[in-house]
């Protein structure tokens, strides 16, 4: 009996020993999962703080590349601006002779105004369907825009004497030159008749139109009148 009692009271003190050990345990693990906490948290904090001013640093130079890419916009804006005309190609150095034999430079015409050059011929239905069309109100356009058409033919050799038959039959106050062996042609890059150029009065081509619809007239006027 003594035996029996000794032995339950050896077994109630290991368990409680056992818990005690347990509890202790316990107690070390949540230390050491608090301590742990802190010093992530600790660690954290420095990196926020290092991030935000990266961020701020970041959007402001941004911006000052968004602002350095506008001036440089407007400042190659300004430039292609002053500079159209540079940019633009002038009349070729051709000889050519008008109706009454007269030898004259194509790229001195010694005209005031813009100029109207219309490749055409007499055996090209379109063109003179669109330079009829015009020389009904080819002194309007004279007298707003100051505008002078200058009409090249470009019949050979076997047609070019129907020339000054159709244009004087017609009526036509333009400038009427020869181009017979297609020199004019071939410098300025026609493949195809009616081909229409507008220059200004610096001498530069701005607009080239080839082929003919009925209002394609009204859209050379507009151009025209955008040189003014």
């Amino acid at each position: 009996m003594k035996m029996a009692c000794l032995f339950h009271v050896k077994n109630f003190k290991q368990k409680k020993l056992m818990n005690n050990i347990n509890t202790l345990l316990v107690i070390f693990l949540v230390f050491t999962a608090t301590t742990s906490c802190k010093n992530s948290k600790n660690i954290v904090e420095p990196i926020k703080k290092t991030e935000k001013p990266i961020i701020k640093n970041d959007a402001h130079s941004d911006i000052n590349k968004k602002n350095d890419s506008e001036n440089n916009k407007e400042i190659k804006e300004k430039h292609s601006t002053n500079n159209d005309d540079a940019k633009l190609k002038g009349l070729p150095s051709i000889e050519l002779k008008d109706l009454n034999g007269k030898t004259v430079n194509i790229s001195s015409l010694g005209l005031n105004g813009p100029i109207v050059i219309s490749f055409w011929a007499t055996w090209c239905s379109p063109c003179k369907k669109e330079l009829n069309t015009i020389n009904e109100v080819y002194q309007d356009w004279q007298d707003e825009t100051g505008v002078t058409l200058v009409a090249v033919s470009i019949d050979d050799s076997k047609t070019k004497n129907n020339v000054p038959v159709y244009v004087n039959g017609k009526g036509w106050e333009y400038m009427v030159l020869l181009d017979p062996n297609g020199d004019l042609k071939r410098a300025m890059g026609v493949n195809n008749v009616p081909h229409t150029f507008l220059v200004n009065t610096n001498g530069k081509i701005v607009y080239s139109h080839n082929n003919y619809a009925p209002g394609d007239e009204d859209l050379l006027y507009d151009e025209i009148l955008n040189l003014k």
